[in-house]
Protein backbone atom coordinates (compact mmCIF):
# COMPACT_ATOMS: atom_id res chain seq x y z
CA UNK A 1 0.00 0.00 0.00
CA UNK A 2 1.19 3.61 -0.77
CA UNK A 3 2.42 6.13 2.07
CA UNK A 4 2.33 8.65 -0.38
CA UNK A 5 5.88 9.22 -0.63
CA UNK A 6 8.08 10.17 -3.50
CA UNK A 7 9.10 6.32 -4.04
CA UNK A 8 5.44 5.48 -5.07
CA UNK A 9 5.85 7.33 -7.88
CA UNK A 10 5.05 5.60 -11.32
CA UNK A 11 8.56 6.62 -13.12
CA UNK A 12 8.12 5.90 -16.81
CA UNK A 13 10.68 5.32 -18.87
CA UNK A 14 11.66 4.75 -22.77
CA UNK A 15 10.72 1.49 -22.66
CA UNK A 16 7.27 2.07 -20.90
CA UNK A 17 6.34 5.29 -23.55
CA UNK A 18 6.97 2.50 -26.30
CA UNK A 19 4.89 -0.04 -24.67
CA UNK A 20 1.89 1.87 -24.26
CA UNK A 21 2.20 3.52 -27.86
CA UNK A 22 2.11 0.05 -29.16
CA UNK A 23 -1.24 -0.82 -26.55
CA UNK A 24 -2.39 2.32 -27.67
CA UNK A 25 -2.82 1.38 -31.47
CA UNK A 26 -3.39 -2.10 -30.62
CA UNK A 27 -4.66 -3.09 -26.82
CA UNK A 28 -4.58 -6.92 -28.05
CA UNK A 29 -1.16 -6.90 -28.83
CA UNK A 30 0.77 -9.92 -28.28
CA UNK A 31 3.57 -9.70 -25.81
CA UNK A 32 5.70 -11.25 -28.32
CA UNK A 33 4.88 -8.68 -30.99
CA UNK A 34 5.40 -6.33 -28.42
CA UNK A 35 8.90 -7.44 -28.35
CA UNK A 36 9.44 -7.77 -31.73
CA UNK A 37 8.25 -4.40 -32.32
CA UNK A 38 10.48 -3.27 -29.18
CA UNK A 39 13.70 -4.73 -31.26
CA UNK A 40 12.81 -2.22 -34.02
CA UNK A 41 13.97 0.41 -31.42
CA UNK A 42 17.16 -1.54 -30.54
CA UNK A 43 15.13 -2.60 -27.24
CA UNK A 44 15.94 -6.16 -26.65
CA UNK A 45 13.49 -7.50 -24.08
CA UNK A 46 11.55 -11.05 -23.90
CA UNK A 47 8.12 -11.34 -24.26
CA UNK A 48 7.96 -12.28 -20.76
CA UNK A 49 9.74 -9.38 -19.52
CA UNK A 50 7.08 -7.35 -21.77
CA UNK A 51 4.67 -8.72 -19.64
CA UNK A 52 6.31 -7.79 -16.47
CA UNK A 53 6.24 -4.57 -17.67
CA UNK A 54 2.89 -4.63 -19.23
CA UNK A 55 1.12 -5.86 -15.83
CA UNK A 56 3.35 -3.04 -13.40
CA UNK A 57 2.59 -0.16 -15.79
CA UNK A 58 -1.64 -1.67 -15.80
CA UNK A 59 -0.98 -1.81 -12.03
CA UNK A 60 0.20 1.93 -11.07
CA UNK A 61 -1.92 4.01 -14.19
CA UNK A 62 -5.68 4.17 -14.85
CA UNK A 63 -6.12 2.97 -17.92
CA UNK A 64 -8.71 3.59 -20.77
CA UNK A 65 -8.62 3.51 -24.77
CA UNK A 66 -11.60 5.29 -26.07
CA UNK A 67 -12.70 4.16 -29.53
CA UNK A 68 -12.98 7.26 -31.85
CA UNK A 69 -16.25 9.29 -31.89
CA UNK A 70 -17.05 9.39 -35.29
CA UNK A 71 -16.48 5.52 -35.80
CA UNK A 72 -19.40 4.71 -33.29
CA UNK A 73 -23.20 5.47 -32.98
CA UNK A 74 -22.66 7.64 -29.97
CA UNK A 75 -21.47 10.64 -28.47
CA UNK A 76 -18.47 11.70 -26.11
CA UNK A 77 -19.18 14.59 -23.71
CA UNK A 78 -17.26 16.65 -21.19
CA UNK A 79 -18.68 18.34 -18.79
CA UNK A 80 -17.11 21.60 -16.52
CA UNK A 81 -18.24 22.91 -13.61
CA UNK A 82 -17.80 25.88 -11.39
CA UNK A 83 -19.29 25.46 -7.98
CA UNK A 84 -20.76 28.29 -5.48
CA UNK A 85 -18.37 29.65 -3.10
CA UNK A 86 -19.57 28.27 0.04
CA UNK A 87 -18.22 25.52 2.29
CA UNK A 88 -18.34 21.56 0.72
CA UNK A 89 -19.67 22.59 -2.55
CA UNK A 90 -16.94 21.31 -4.62
CA UNK A 91 -17.22 17.73 -2.78
CA UNK A 92 -20.83 17.53 -3.24
CA UNK A 93 -20.95 18.07 -7.01
CA UNK A 94 -18.32 16.00 -7.37
CA UNK A 95 -20.14 13.03 -5.60
CA UNK A 96 -23.38 13.91 -7.06
CA UNK A 97 -21.17 13.58 -10.57
CA UNK A 98 -20.19 10.69 -9.40
CA UNK A 99 -23.35 8.97 -9.09
CA UNK A 100 -24.54 10.02 -12.47
CA UNK A 101 -23.88 8.96 -15.73
CA UNK A 102 -20.48 9.81 -16.28
CA UNK A 103 -17.18 7.09 -16.72
CA UNK A 104 -14.49 9.92 -15.45
CA UNK A 105 -14.75 12.50 -12.89
CA UNK A 106 -12.02 14.76 -11.91
CA UNK A 107 -11.52 17.63 -9.20
CA UNK A 108 -8.95 20.00 -9.43
CA UNK A 109 -8.51 23.59 -8.97
CA UNK A 110 -8.02 26.54 -11.54
CA UNK A 111 -10.74 28.56 -14.04
CA UNK A 112 -13.03 25.85 -13.38
CA UNK A 113 -13.81 23.12 -10.14
CA UNK A 114 -14.86 19.87 -12.05
CA UNK A 115 -14.71 18.08 -15.13
CA UNK A 116 -16.43 14.54 -16.39
CA UNK A 117 -16.52 12.78 -19.28
CA UNK A 118 -19.41 10.66 -20.63
CA UNK A 119 -20.60 8.92 -23.60
CA UNK A 120 -24.66 8.79 -24.73
CA UNK A 121 -26.25 7.37 -27.18
CA UNK A 122 -28.44 10.84 -27.97
CA UNK A 123 -28.68 13.97 -27.86
CA UNK A 124 -31.43 13.10 -25.90
CA UNK A 125 -29.55 11.88 -23.29
CA UNK A 126 -26.96 14.76 -23.58
CA UNK A 127 -29.55 17.10 -22.25
CA UNK A 128 -31.29 14.59 -19.78
CA UNK A 129 -27.37 14.61 -18.44
CA UNK A 130 -26.84 18.24 -18.81
CA UNK A 131 -30.24 18.91 -17.09
CA UNK A 132 -29.32 16.61 -13.84
CA UNK A 133 -26.27 18.73 -13.63
CA UNK A 134 -27.70 21.58 -13.87
CA UNK A 135 -29.56 20.43 -10.96
CA UNK A 136 -27.13 19.69 -8.59
CA UNK A 137 -27.78 23.06 -5.60
CA UNK A 138 -24.23 24.27 -5.25
CA UNK A 139 -23.38 24.04 -9.47
CA UNK A 140 -22.97 27.98 -10.51
CA UNK A 141 -21.90 27.22 -13.87
CA UNK A 142 -21.81 24.66 -16.11
CA UNK A 143 -20.14 24.04 -19.44
CA UNK A 144 -20.17 21.35 -21.92
CA UNK A 145 -18.25 20.12 -25.08
CA UNK A 146 -19.13 17.10 -27.20
CA UNK A 147 -16.25 15.31 -28.72
CA UNK A 148 -16.15 15.38 -33.02
CA UNK A 149 -12.43 14.47 -33.37
CA UNK A 150 -9.19 14.19 -31.95
CA UNK A 151 -5.21 13.88 -32.27
CA UNK A 152 -3.51 11.52 -29.55
CA UNK A 153 0.14 11.76 -29.17
CA UNK A 154 1.17 9.36 -26.27
CA UNK A 155 4.76 11.06 -26.36
CA UNK A 156 3.42 14.39 -25.34
CA UNK A 157 1.10 12.85 -22.30
CA UNK A 158 3.43 10.25 -20.53
CA UNK A 159 6.72 12.10 -19.20
CA UNK A 160 10.06 9.70 -19.42
CA UNK A 161 12.73 10.30 -16.24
Amino acid sequence: MSDGSCDDLLELDEIDRRILEILANDPRSPYADIADELAEHDIDMSSEGVRRRVTSLLENMTSFFLPRPERNSWEIILVTVRTADEPGAKQDVFDAMSDMDFWFVAEGFGTVDLYAIATAKSNVEIDDLLVQVRGIDPVAEMDHFIETDRAVNIRNYLPVY
